[in-house]
């Protein structure tokens, strides 16, 4: 079966429209100096509440739609005493997406493998926010474990290599969840948000700004905060383009 759609607002404008003049009541106004007055009372009134519009042939009154709006800040605090549970995303920003109390746990920082962030929130059978980056090798899709929303599209910032790419709902879709992953030369950050309803601000909007605020690290060769490393310092053996050798353990058993 095709998805359900949520639902829509009922058709009830009818009852709100003013009974229809009579001729007799036309007499003392003509018709046109009647439309002309009620535009000029309606455009008034939009002036001063400055949150309607009136197009021509439509007497009606319309709020114009609030804009999509990002609760993250685009650049990431550099003080000493900011907080990086996860390396490069600040707490404050998860803080500012899911609320103060929330559980934020990272994976180990000296694994190999991808350093990930995920965050839980009461009240959620499983995490509201995952990332992780890392270096694309060996056809390594970054998309493999986020959710997809429906609305595809991509984003660039001014100055930087790279670009990334986001798949999210719209507010107030059903499905509400989303992830956007940006990538420059073979790094990648890759973020997931899988239940909106819990999070500030919106969704796409709050990605991209916790993206930007990423890119001195991810792009620009500046050490990872929470790691002290660059990414490529941080770039294991086996994620170069041409494979290096394996190191050799240091510690040997003495035969």
């Amino acid at each position: 079966m095709p998805p359900k759609q949520p639902p829509t607002r009922a058709d009830n404008h009818r009852k709100h429209h003013r009974r229809i003049p009579t001729n007799s009541q036309h007499r003392r106004l003509p018709a046109d100096r009647t439309t002309l007055t009620t535009l000029t009372a309606l455009t008034a009134a939009c002036l001063a509440l400055a949150g309607c519009t009136i197009t021509p042939g439509n007497t009606q009154a319309s709020p114009s739609a609030a804009p999509a709006t990002a609760v993250v800040p685009t650049t990431a605090p550099t003080d000493k005493d900011a907080k990086y549970t996860c390396p490069g995303i600040p707490d404050t920003a998860l803080h500012a997406m899911f609320g103060p109390n929330i559980t934020i746990r990272a994976s180990d920082k000296n694994r190999t493998t991808a350093p990930e962030c995920r965050v839980d929130v009461p009240g959620q059978d499983s995490s509201v926010f995952y990332s992780e980056f890392w270096y694309i090798y060996d056809d390594r899709d970054p998309w493999y474990f986020l959710a997809s929303g429906r609305e595809e599209s991509t984003f660039t910032f001014d100055g930087i290599d790279g670009e990334g790419e986001a798949h999210t709902s719209s507010p107030g879709a059903e499905y509400d969840y989303g992830s956007t992953v940006f990538t420059c030369g073979d790094h990648y950050l890759a973020m997931s948000i899988d239940n909106a309803s819990a999070m500030a601000g919106d969704m796409r909007e709050n990605l991209i700004a916790l993206t930007q605020s990423a890119l001195p690290w991810l792009c620009q060769n500046q050490p990872i905060p929470g790691l002290d490393k660059t990414m490529e310092q941080a770039r294991p053996y086996y994620a170069y383009p041409t494979p290096l050798p394996s190191p050799t353990p240091t510690n040997t058993p003495n035969n």
